[in-house]
This record gives C-alpha cells, sequence and structure tokens, in this order.
C-alpha cells in the first residue's frame, strides 16, 4: 500500500521534475501575468502549493523584472479567480505593501492565504528548488 502511494505521487510530480531541467525552466511551466507596475498574478497550475506560488514570484521580479534578489514580495490577494486566465485560479503578489495589512513576524509557514504576507526574492527562488528539484541560480 505504502508502496503504491509513493509510485503515485512520484509519477504526480515526475513530469514536472522531468521537464525542468534547465535553469528558468519555471518560466516555462508557471503563467505569471502583470496587472499593474507593481501587481502581478501567478496562475495556478496542477498540483501547486504556496512554494509554486512565491517560486514563481521570484522568477517574475529577478528574471522578467530585472530586480535585485532582496526585492520584497507581497502576498496581495488569495488564491482565487485568475484576472487574466479565465476559468482559472490564481494569487496576486505585489512589490509595494500599500494597502496591505503588515506581515505577522511570528508567522512560521509559508503562505498564499494571508494579505500582506512577505518575503524577499532571495528566499522565495529558494522554494524553486523544491518545486522544481534543483537550483535556480
Amino acid at each position: 500500500m505504502i508502496r503504491g502511494v509513493c509510485f503515485a505521487l512520484l509519477a504526480m510530480y515526475l513530469p514536472i521534475a522531468a521537464g525542468a531541467g534547465t535553469e528558468g525552466e519555471e518560466d516555462r511551466i508557471l503563467v505569471i501575468n502583470p496587472l499593474t507596475t507593481s501587481d502581478f498574478e501567478v496562475v495556478q497550475g496542477m498540483n501547486m502549493g504556496a512554494a509554486e506560488f512565491w517560486c514563481g514570484a521570484a522568477s517574475y521580479v529577478e528574471r522578467r523584472l530585472g530586480l535585485s534578489e532582496t526585492t520584497p514580495i507581497y502576498l496581495k490577494r488569495p488564491r482565487g479567480p485568475s484576472r487574466t486566465a479565465a476559468g482559472r485560479k490564481a494569487v496576486t503578489f505585489s512589490l509595494s505593501a500599500a494597502g496591505l495589512p503588515p506581515d505577522d513576524p511570528a508567522r512560521l509557514t509559508l503562505t498564499v492565504k494571508q494579505p500582506g504576507a512577505m518575503v524577499k526574492s532571495v528566499n522565495a527562488r529558494r522554494y524553486c528548488r523544491d518545486a522544481f528539484t534543483r537550483s535556480t541560480k
């Protein structure tokens, strides 16, 4: 039984890991769309959790915008209907904390549910390593 569950989990993640063999591959797997000059959304793909959303946010900030890895990224809108991809769900991130509640300094877990949560790009990018089984930089 346990072996069957392990094989099922491996089969579920193998296509992502197999397709992510080169640096920046998450850019081709994840759908990330700008909303404003400071806001963008990461559209939910198959089997995506908080790590993949934050990985996508870091990839957008560093690769597409060319910003520093010390750039703070804020969770603006929790997972919900996408604004740019009809019928899909997405998480909205922002480069600005304006209008957001302060991040909880006691928060110990990664979240895509709490507006105002902040992660620096360098830390968010580390989740790409877990999500895509390799370092991204």
